[in-house]
């Protein structure tokens, strides 16, 4: 690893975390606001949390969120690691997470001041050259696809199934490989963003109607967001099988109809699918989380020594 990767303030790092409950809630709007002015914010369909580069900020809402995790040091970039490899997910080592973690960090530098983006630069450019690494080492194979093979047991779609992704984010790119065997398209609430790099199917903005009348099968890739909810819960009827990625079952939201006819999915009934089948490779997990806190243990002794380092196996 570079020299440019060790001098990361690990002292003064600190990490808040919040996990949503089973209905996808979290910090309430006032706390989550108060999150989003201390540093850079990340929010999923599971967790919330923001990483600062100061150990004195933030006790007030510790007091009023009994539920905020409070992480500093070694174990604050432990933590980060640990989530952005996927290993603190449901399906353990799955790939999104980090993209997520990327995408919220250019974000957040193009939109701060200079001066508190440096404050994080290091330890952010190192978190992602250590999350390749941690990947490559020790969760080839794990989690790449995990998402995309989950989805397909639950769609079970024949071979003439036509499969629409509702969102054309970085999920579902990486979940399209699994279906190159059928007719696949793509639909997202915004003009603009298209999946480059592929001759691909994809229904402007205004065609929802159209990509629904053209599907046999939905996965909605976004956010759980009532009038997009409401639009494709409408659509779907009880005519499509549907996988919504971004909705948890204890709040089912406008898909209680859909939910009836037994043709709709959500992310908990991928997640029991994934235990179902959790022949996950527990080893090769348990080698990552070590890779992990020792490669936060050396960001200690790299911050006093600037020493480059390794994991070891």
């Amino acid at each position: 690893m570079g020299n440019d990767m060790v001098d990361m303030d690990i002292d003064n790092l600190t990490v808040i975390h919040r996990i949503k409950d089973a209905a996808g809630h979290g910090l309430t709007p006032k706390h989550e606001a108060q999150l989003r002015e201390m540093g850079l914010y990340l929010n999923t369909c599971l967790r919330q949390l923001v990483i600062l580069n100061s150990t004195g900020r933030g006790h007030a809402l510790r007091v009023a969120d009994p539920e905020l995790q409070w992480f500093s040091g070694n174990a604050a970039y432990s933590f980060l690691l640990q989530t952005a490899t996927g290993l603190n997910s449901s399906i353990p080592g799955e790939t999104n997470i980090l993209g997520q973690f990327q995408h919220a960090w250019r974000n957040w530098r193009a939109q701060t001041s200079s001066q508190q983006a440096s404050r994080l630069d290091a330890t952010m450019r190192r978190l992602f050259a250590d999350s390749r690494d941690v990947r490559r080492e020790y969760l080839q194979g794990i989690g790449g696809n995990s998402y995309g093979s989950l989805v397909r047991k639950l769609l079970a779609p024949e071979t003439n199934a036509r499969i629409l992704f509702v969102g054309t984010g970085k999920l579902a790119d990486s979940m399209r490989p699994l279906f190159d065997i059928y007719d696949v398209a793509f639909w997202n609430y915004r003009s603009g963003r298209e999946l480059l790099e592929h001759e691909l199917r994809i229904f402007s903005v205004d065609e929802p109607q159209l990509a629904a009348a053209w599907a046999t099968h939905i996965v909605l890739t976004t956010p759980a967001e009532a009038a997009s909810d409401s639009l494709w819960a409408q659509l779907a009827g009880n005519e499509h099988t549907v996988v919504h990625l971004g909705r948890r079952r204890a709040e089912p939201g406008a898909w209680a109809k859909n939910i009836a006819s037994g043709q709709y999915f959500d992310l908990d009934h991928v997640f029991e699918l994934r235990s179902q089948q959790s022949t996950v490779r527990s080893l090769q997990i348990r080698r990552a989380r070590k890779a992990c806190e020792q490669l936060a243990h050396a960001g200690a002794i790299d911050s006093q020594f600037a020493q480059p380092r390794k994991a070891s196996a």
